[in-house]
């Protein structure tokens, strides 16, 4: 029978994979920011992708430290 997952385990793998999800999206709203020629919104989105890009890389390392104290 496997183990459980933790609350904090399952919590991460959820945001992360909100936050691929969000990702995925992004890029159509820069795009059409670009495409509507809203330069502020553009670089708006921009930022934002930026920001969940490090928290993507910090859910990442999270998931990491959890797969190698597991021995996987």
């Amino acid at each position: 029978m496997p183990e459980e997952m933790s609350n904090c385990t399952y919590n991460v793998h959820k945001q992360l994979v909100k936050r691929m999800q969000f990702l995925h999206h992004a890029d159509r709203y820069m795009k059409e920011s670009k495409e509507d020629a809203h330069p502020k919104c553009e670089a708006m989105w921009h930022q934002i992708v930026e920001n969940e890009k490090k928290n993507v890389r910090m859910l990442q390392e999270a998931v990491k430290r959890d797969r190698e104290a597991a021995g996987l």
